[in-house]
């Protein structure tokens, strides 16, 4: 099992539509190519942080081929890839802060992250390298 870790500036001019076809079209993708993980998108920087995790190949090749390839964000940053144990999240999840306006309450698989601890989406395994770095990142909200 590996991870894959990054970081990324959203476009300026992002909406909302299109953050939540990001969630809608990753949803499907990875659910077929058996990837887990979580999305991160903070408003107030304009940035997204994401977590992949599976075949090293199926994550390098969405990170490669598409990821890096959607306009609707640029200077995507691999920040740490690594073998796991096992899955840190159990289900593909997504968590975003100052979205307010998004109504994710039907979105199936929304990580309550920002404003939750989400020890209950993930398994009880050691923290990974990309795990803790996102609970850094969590712990520095204001």
């Amino acid at each position: 099992m590996h991870e894959l870790f990054y970081c990324s500036q959203a476009r300026t001019d992002i909406s909302k539509d299109d953050i939540l076809n990001i969630l809608e079209v990753s949803r499907r993708y990875n659910k077929e190519q058996n990837i887990t993980g979580i999305l991160l998108y903070w408003k107030k920087t304009n940035q997204f942080m994401q977590v992949l995790e599976g075949d090293k190949k199926e994550i390098f090749d969405l990170f490669h081929d598409k990821i890096c390839k959607d306009p609707r964000h640029s200077s995507a940053k691999l920040i740490h890839d690594g073998e796991i144990p096992e899955r840190g999240f159990k289900n593909w999840s997504m968590a975003f802060k100052d979205l307010d306006e998004i109504d994710t309450s039907k979105l199936e698989g929304f990580s309550e992250f920002a404003t939750a601890d989400f020890t209950d989406e993930r398994t009880r395994i050691k923290p990974s390298v990309a795990i803790s770095l996102i609970q850094s990142f969590k712990d520095s909200l204001p």
